[in-house]
């Protein structure tokens, strides 16, 4: 029954304008004000303490205020843009707010020496199948140097993805017993009677 109560194709098209908040002109238009909106809502102690769980779950302070800013654009308050620019004091706001709870939060999920160090690897494994790819080196000891180590490299990212798969599985799969059910006697089964 879900499938029949989705939107149709094109049906934004022929609803009436401005009939979504995001379509009509936007409550707030002044940075500063929209900054003052989300200190003044966020400055609530229910709230505080909502968000202060959310970074214990591990939640990081750029994924928080970007979603915090696409709500406040989907609801009408602000323009995407005035968002953009009250989007890093506010997140300022609450990194001093939740450093009243105790809590150190990470600014981002993305660890700038892990994306260092994976850029480094690619770099790398392309350098070694461009020069494996080319005619005019000479198949010697060195170009099977060349080849065991982008056979390592390529190897070692097998592995990786085969031990994420692993855990997935385990700690998404739960462990089912194998029941073989009896054969089951119908009109077309062939059997005896």
């Amino acid at each position: 029954m879900k499938q029949f109560s989705r939107p149709i194709p094109g049906q934004s098209l022929t609803d009436s304008p401005r009939n979504a908040p995001w379509e009509r002109p936007p409550e707030i238009v002044e940075v500063g004000e929209v900054v003052r909106y989300y200190i003044n809502k966020i400055a609530d102690e229910d709230i505080m303490d909502d968000l202060a769980v959310t970074f214990e779950l591990g939640a990081d302070l750029e994924s928080v205020v970007d979603t915090l800013m696409l709500t406040g654009t989907m609801k009408g308050i602000h323009t995407v843009e005035a968002g953009m620019l009250a989007g890093p004091a506010v997140g300022t706001f609450i990194k001093s707010a939740m450093s009243t709870y105790g809590l150190t939060i990470k600014e981002t999920m993305l660890d700038p020496k892990e994306e260092k160090r994976k850029k480094a690897e690619s770099r790398i494994k392309r350098i070694l199948k461009d020069y494996l790819e080319r005619d005019d080196v000479d198949k010697d000891e060195g170009f099977a140097l060349i080849k065991e180590m982008s056979q390592a490299a390529e190897g070692e990212d097998m592995q990786e993805e085969a031990q994420e798969t692993e855990e997935f599985e385990a700690a998404e799969t739960p462990e089912y017993e194998a029941k073989e059910e009896a054969p089951r006697g119908g009109l077309m089964s062939k059997g005896e009677m």
